[in-house]
């Protein structure tokens, strides 16, 4: 058994792995960016989609059902632009704390942005979902 302690980091390795964790902080960071624009995109889609299945069918009366594609996507729209803001926000808190000279891990206590993201495409889905199944039973 070795019983002599682990050398200790140089500051060159220390800023190499500090290096590391930046690049990986900023690939995290354009991931959010391109779910939360998808999250965006998703939002106006299913507006347009609404609008048309309206022009359409122009006998049907889908008023109702446009104001609901209305409201699913400018929510869309919402939790994506929401998600953005966290997003930076925690890409921001990570770099700070590795700038540090004694960094440590911080972990998100107030909210977590995959649950989020992954809720609202949940609610989004099911949402999206009822609304063509009640458009489809009208017709």
């Amino acid at each position: 058994m070795n019983s002599s302690p682990s050398p200790k980091p140089t500051t060159t390795t220390t800023e190499l792995a500090k290096q590391r964790n930046r690049a990986a902080a900023e690939r995290t960071l354009t991931s959010w960016i391109q779910n939360c624009l998808s999250l965006i995109a998703f939002g106006i889609a299913f507006d347009r989609i609404f609008v048309a299945l309206n022009q359409t069918f122009p006998q049907q009366n889908l008023q109702i059902n446009t104001q609901l594609a209305h409201i699913i996507g400018l929510s869309a729209i919402a939790f994506g632009v929401f998600l953005l803001v966290l997003a930076i926000l925690g890409h921001l808190i990570n770099v700070k704390s590795l700038n540090k000279a004694d960094y440590l891990y911080i972990k998100y206590h107030l909210f977590n942005p995959l649950a989020i993201l992954v809720g609202s495409v949940i609610i989004f889905g099911l949402l999206a979902f009822f609304a063509v199944y009640f458009v489809i039973s009208m017709t």
